[in-house]
């Protein structure tokens, strides 16, 4: 996995986010991260780690006029074949530069960095997403998997939480996109979960 997220990986994400659309009643990720960064739509913006190209068709529904790209090692339709560490662009070509939910996945990640700011014009911008310590934290204690704290991390810029409502069967859907088998009890179900990005603003 040079610089993405395998082809099944992203298969089964895309899944899930589905569904966590469906349940919160929100475009999820894609259309919740938009909403918090409000970029202005003459920006051309480079997302990074684009897999299946959400986030570049939720710009295009949104009638982005600046540039956009989407990047990936394993493109799908409308994203561009590229490394994270070793982006295809000359110096300042981006005004916005997107890591959606990949930087923790990338095996140089002061690579990716660097060449995010390569990239990126004066006075641009360098976001990162990454999922927040509420993501389904709920779902996890119900199938007695609670989740183990992660490292101390940096404050975030912005903190974005969808409430939704997790059924027995929303869980079996679940556990199948990760991987992972546990005994769903119908009795501890419905819960009341949350889907939520931690979002960071790099310095230039």
């Amino acid at each position: 996995m040079a610089g993405g997220r395998p082809a099944s990986a992203s298969a089964h994400l895309g899944a899930r986010d589905a569904r966590l659309s469906r349940l919160s009643g929100k475009s999820w990720p894609e259309g919740v991260l938009l909403d918090a960064l409000d970029l202005s739509p003459t920006l051309d913006v480079l997302d990074v780690g684009a897999g299946d190209g959400r986030l570049v068709r939720e710009l295009a529904r949104r009638a982005h006029v600046g540039r956009v790209v989407g990047v990936d090692p394993t493109p799908e339709p409308g994203v561009q074949p590229a490394s994270a560490e070793a982006l295809p662009f000359p110096d300042a070509s981006f005004d916005v530069v997107l890591f959606a939910r990949v930087l923790a996945h990338l095996p140089d990640q002061a690579r990716a960095l660097a060449e995010a700011r390569r990239v990126l014009r004066p006075g641009g911008r360098v976001w990162v997403a990454a999922h927040g310590p509420a993501q389904l934290r709920a779902t996890w204690a119900a199938l007695g998997q609670p989740l183990a704290p992660g490292k101390t991390q940096p404050e975030p810029a912005l903190t974005l939480t969808c409430p939704l409502t997790v059924t027995a069967d929303d869980a079996r859907f679940l556990l199948d996109t990760y991987g992972e088998e546990a005994e769903v009890s119908p009795h501890l179900f419905s819960v009341q979960d949350a889907a939520q990005l931690l979002v960071w603003l790099l310095e230039p």
